[in-house]
């Protein structure tokens, strides 16, 4: 008896890891989780579900381009706030404390280059986006806003 009810419980605890095992969220293509990684490419996810189809797809790729831009350059700021206030009168008194940490990101990048790669519709009509943009597009883009300052230049070579 004590076999059979410990092989039960191998063949269900067996069961029960590979079951949790999978990587596949509901409704999530894969990209969103595993976004694909490469030296000359930076890839962005983004999402958009809207009540027009079309509208759905621009909000997806806007946030897949915020995305990319993210991870270009970001501004990290915080603040928290420690707040605290006593009323009442002689031992009758109450105390009201309150905390807020805030932290708020900044992207400032201005980003063109970016195609979307893969494009997956989810179960509640919301769209998925994969957008790449390449790193040399990027940096030709970069060169080519740059304009060098003669003067500048002599005066730092002095």
């Amino acid at each position: 008896m004590k076999k059979v009810i410990f092989t039960v419980l191998v063949i269900v605890s067996a069961l029960l890891i590979f079951s949790c095992g999978s990587d596949k969220v509901s409704g999530v293509p894969d990209f969103v989780l595993n976004p694909p990684m490469a030296d000359d490419v930076i890839y962005g996810v983004g999402y958009g579900n809207q009540s027009k189809l079309s509208l759905s797809k621009t909000v997806a790729e806007t946030n897949a381009r915020a995305d990319i831009a993210r991870q270009i350059e970001t501004t990290i700021q915080a603040s928290v706030t420690d707040y605290a206030q006593e009323a009442g009168v002689d031992d009758n008194t109450q105390v009201i404390s309150f905390v807020e940490s805030v932290t708020r990101e900044i992207t400032d990048t201005k980003l063109s280059g970016a195609k979307p790669v893969k494009f997956e519709q989810d179960d509640d009509g919301g769209i998925w986006v994969l957008m790449q943009l390449d790193k040399a597009e990027m940096v030709a883009a970069a060169e080519e806003a740059f304009v060098r300052n003669e003067d500048a230049a002599f005066a730092e070579f002095k």
